[in-house]
């Protein structure tokens, strides 16, 4: 018999080799019958910092049949679907805009469905790309194509590669199983909070795009998507600009938006040429940077050093009084912050880090909640432009492509900051003092103020008068969403928006499983079925 074992604890001087004997002895069964114990979740309970424990779930699998019904923590094994890939026979090749994880893995599904895409990157190959960001690092030369959030990999590429998602769905054991078999490490089939890092994820992004072109798929960098034609309210023409400035025209029935939330351009085309599109609500902020060892002292105490314990990471809200939320986001441990602007003369900061995430600082987002209300003017664009203005007021002309700085003690008095502290800014190129109200709004600023005390009164490393607010993050999310229907098109049939610049996603996981949510929309619209 399989069953799922939940609540197995092992202390910090154990090893998981005692996993089975300590799974027979909460069974009460003998050892010996357990044929197969699978990790299927593993996370750390640091509550009590003189009592550090590692709780599991575990898949087993007996030699015999009992009744467990009267222990709380065990349960039947839940067979989870498979997605099964059928072929599909369609007139014209589908055309899918973007390499990122929806586009990825739409890509993927179309390609052994046998329907040959065609994928469209406006950026270069991970190999190229790689280059163009240090080289933007070291000497603060600006590729608007070719960065941080552009090219093969999408913005995912440059993180930490977290794949953590809220969504309940069928779709998850299929993604992780198709990262691991892509050079991803295993550890994130049963991590409580698995990430891939940016080193692994290079090569799961190579290894998945040799796999579609193995299967017939062509994938195109530095191909620009200009805009569609339709016909009849149907797609009928895609317009794309290639590497050499020659435009073209492909004829297809099915394109799939797999944009990002940085397609500003595209945004722009999109809503010009009257595709429906409506504002949404997102967040703004800064990233917050501390040293990772004050964090693993404060959340793991005199075991802060202890091998068998991760790098220390953190996950706080705070909803205050002015109904505004504050909250970390992409957290980073052992990580740098990142610059991500996608336009020249702009400045927007992110996170990553690499999968032993061994760098000197810790860095999260810290973000206040930004409604539809706070920004609309006449255009669904509206918070784009918001983003956009925000961005460009944190570039200084002075400082090229350098990010405004200010120590979290300053930030707390409203005074620039002359000198660095303890923590240094890993941001590059390079950074300048600022006063972050000088940039952001009030709303924001007063909210994070109001949100880091109430914070630093459950995380007390947060608020070290040294640690460093580096502006501006703001594209968390996607400024819009573009409605589709329960076949997912838009308001133009054959055009799919997906993944996070659509406004259907809010990372690695749900874009993914985004993508492969609307190939599952293409094959019933072409060999029918729910």
């Amino acid at each position: 018999m399989d069953l799922i074992l939940n609540n197995v604890i092992l202390f910090l001087d154990e090893n998981e080799d005692r996993l089975i004997y300590k799974a027979a002895k909460q069974l009460k069964v003998n050892a010996s019958i357990i044929n197969n114990l699978q990790i299927i979740k593993k996370a750390v309970d640091a509550r009590k910092k003189d009592h550090i424990i590692f709780v599991y779930s575990l898949k087993i699998s007996l030699n015999k049949e009992y009744d467990f019904s009267w222990n709380k923590n065990v349960r039947k094994v839940d067979y989870v679907e498979e997605i099964q890939i059928n072929k599909i026979h369609s007139k014209y090749r589908p055309i899918i805009i973007g390499f990122g994880p929806s586009g990825m893995f739409a890509g993927l599904y179309l390609a052994r469905a046998g329907m040959n895409p065609i994928i469209y990157e406006r950026g270069k190959c991970i190999e190229e790309r790689e280059i163009d960001v240090e080289k933007f690092k070291s000497s603060g030369i600006f590729n608007s194509s070719s960065n941080v959030c552009f090219g093969e990999g999408g913005a995912g590429t440059f993180s930490d590669g977290k794949l953590t998602t809220g969504i309940k769905d069928k779709r998850i054991r299929f993604v992780i199983n198709e990262l691991i078999k892509h050079g991803a490490p295993k550890e994130i089939s049963y991590e409580a909070h698995p990430h891939i890092g940016s080193d692994y994820l290079k090569i799961v992004v190579k290894n998945i795009r040799k796999e579609i072109i193995s299967l017939g798929g062509e994938i195109f960098f530095n191909h620009t998507f200009l805009e569609y034609t339709s016909v009849d309210g149907k797609i009928d023409n895609v317009i794309i600009k290639d590497d050499k400035q020659r435009v073209f025209s492909v004829k297809t029935d099915d394109l799939i938006l797999s944009i990002g939330h940085s397609a500003r351009d595209t945004f722009k085309m999109l809503y010009n040429k009257g595709i429906l599109i409506n504002p949404k609500p997102f967040s703004v902020g800064v990233r917050i940077e501390m040293k990772q060892e004050e964090l693993d002292k404060g959340q793991y105490g005199k075991e802060y050093k202890n091998p068998k314990l991760k790098r220390a990471e953190y996950k706080i809200v705070e909803h205050l009084s002015n109904g505004r939320c504050v909250y970390s986001f992409c957290m980073c441990p052992g990580g740098e912050v990142v610059a991500s602007n996608t336009e020249e003369n702009s400045i927007l900061v992110n996170g990553m880090s690499y999968f032993k995430r061994d760098m000197e600082n810790a860095n999260s987002a810290l973000l206040v909640s930004v409604n539809v209300d706070d920004y609309y003017k006449s255009s669904p664009l509206d918070g784009m432009y918001f983003q956009e203005e925000l961005e460009k007021k944190a570039f200084n002309i002075d400082y090229p492509y350098f990010a405004p700085v200010q120590l979290v003690g300053d930030f707390l008095n409203n005074r620039i900051s002359t000198h660095i502290g303890s923590v240094k800014p890993s941001y590059k190129p390079g950074f300048y003092f600022a006063r972050l109200d000088d940039i952001l709004p009030s709303f924001i600023t007063n909210s994070l103020r109001d949100g880091l005390n109430h914070m630093g009164k459950r995380l007390k490393p947060l608020v070290n008068k040294d640690n460093v607010l580096t502006g501006v993050e703001t594209r968390s999310s996607s400024p819009i969403t573009i409605p589709r229907d329960d076949n997912g098109n838009s308001s133009v049939l054959g055009i799919y928006p997906c993944g996070e610049g659509a406004g259907y996603a809010g990372g690695i996981m749900s874009a993914a499983i985004d993508g492969l949510r609307i190939c599952e929309c293409i094959e019933r619209k072409y060999n029918g079925g729910k």
